[in-house]
């Protein structure tokens, strides 16, 4: 495996586990008032993931079709801090990510 393609793995990894947290916390499943910081943090390091696909994939892999997967995913990452977490397009913003993730994960160069 590509280390492009571990990366994009793992950020999707870390990507779904940071969105099924949001929803346990926007439907009440988990409580975690004291410890809201880890929804954050899994939230950056899925953008610093998906960043480092983009940049391994452009520069170190040459591989321009995954690059761009990943950086179509981080458009809607980017702008996710700016929707209301206690509105319903914040779980739409995310979901919006996900597609290209898989795609960039799924991506087999030739």
């Amino acid at each position: 495996m590509s280390a492009a393609r571990s990366l994009a793995t793992v950020a999707g990894a870390v990507y779904g586990s940071t969105a099924m947290l949001g929803v346990g916390l926007a439907t009440g499943l988990w409580r975690n008032e004291q410890n809201r910081w880890v929804h954050h943090v899994g939230y950056v390091a899925a953008v610093a993931l998906t960043s480092a696909t983009v940049a391994v994939s452009a520069l170190r892999e040459h591989d321009g079709t995954r690059a761009a997967l990943a950086a179509a995913a981080l458009v809607p990452l980017t702008a996710l801090p700016r929707v209301s977490t206690r509105s319903r397009r914040h779980p739409l913003v995310a979901l919006t990510a996900a597609p290209w993730l898989i795609a960039a994960i799924a991506r087999r160069p030739r």
